[in-house]
């Protein structure tokens, strides 16, 4: 996806969307602020938005992602979100090197939370979860739920974007 320039960079945005936009809201309605008091530090919704906006994508049709069960549920969850931002810093080398102007402005996503030691506060919280103890089963089920979304995200797999190109937007 990556390989193919601008438009391989924006499917790969809109696969990320797929997942991130609806875990997001799915688990900020199941209370996620409880679990993690940081939370509005680690959400990458707005700057993954900014992104698609930069490359002349503004509108995104999702399906909404199921309720997670229970704190271990969003824990499962919030650990495959977690480790996408740990895979997103590997491929900002490349695209800085290789992308457009554009894509090159479009990385608040993969970049979100340098500098922060994000990944290793979550595992501390996840680990001295007693829920993910009591529940590894709802655990595992919130991850699963969210690698669900991250593959059904896939271009292939049917997600609808509407683009809308600067200057249709200027005409109106």
């Amino acid at each position: 996806m990556l390989d193919a320039g601008e438009a391989g960079y924006r499917s790969f945005l809109l696969a990320s969307a797929a997942a991130v936009f609806p875990l997001e809201q799915a688990l900020l309605t199941a209370g996620v602020d409880l679990l993690l008091p940081d939370w509005t530090r680690r959400t990458r919704a707005a700057a993954l938005r900014a992104d698609l906006t930069d490359l002349g994508i503004t509108d995104v049709v999702l399906a909404t992602a199921p309720p997670l069960a229970g704190a271990a549920g969003m824990f499962g969850a919030l650990y495959v979100l977690e480790g996408s931002r740990l895979g997103a810093r590997l491929l900002v080398p490349d695209l800085l090197a290789g992308g457009s102007t554009r894509v090159r402005a479009a990385t608040r996503y993969l970049r979100h939370g340098e500098g922060h030691r994000l990944w290793q506060s979550f595992l501390a919280h996840l680990e001295s979860s007693q829920p993910v103890r009591e529940c590894p089963d709802e655990a595992i089920a919130g991850a699963r739920i969210a690698f669900a979304l991250f593959i059904a995200g896939r271009p292939e797999a049917g997600l609808r974007a509407r683009r809308v190109a600067a200057e249709t937007a200027d005409a109106d």
